[in-house]
């Protein structure tokens, strides 16, 4: 299966099956519902060594007390791989998955990519400028 196949099951799931969204890519504010439960403390796996640190010694946890070391990889965005994985996602389905996720990207302080910001700007720049030229004709 391809990432852009993917994509548009999830947003075929999301759209028919609006109970059964599988939960692996079901949205985190609809599975965490920060808006009916106070946490104290929101991590991300990309800073989880980090945040963990954080929280043990905002616990005042002793200091035998550590989060186990584990192979985490960064899961920093790198535009390249993003550009490879969405250059045969449509436009549509991008402006759709963004619009499924809106509440991560908003609750849990996520940065929509620049590589995707330029992908839409790109396709809105085409359809302007063929507009235009149409137009004229």
């Amino acid at each position: 299966m391809t990432f852009s196949e993917f994509v548009r099951y999830v947003l075929w799931e999301s759209e028919n099956k609006l109970d059964q969204v599988d939960h692996h890519w079901q949205p985190q504010y609809d599975i965490c519902q920060p808006c009916h439960i106070k946490y104290d403390y929101i991590g991300h796996y990309e800073t989880m060594l980090n945040d963990a640190k954080d929280v043990l010694r905002n616990i005042a946890a002793g200091a035998d007390v550590q989060f186990p070391l584990g192979d985490f990889d960064s899961r920093v965005p790198n535009s390249n791989k993003y550009f490879e994985l969405f250059e045969n996602v449509s436009v549509s389905d991008i402006r759709r998955i963004l619009d499924f996720y809106r509440n991560d990207y908003k609750v849990f302080g996520y940065k929509i990519p620049d590589i995707i910001h330029r992908r839409l700007e790109d396709k809105n720049i085409l359809k302007l400028s063929t507009a235009k030229q149409q137009h004229r004709v």
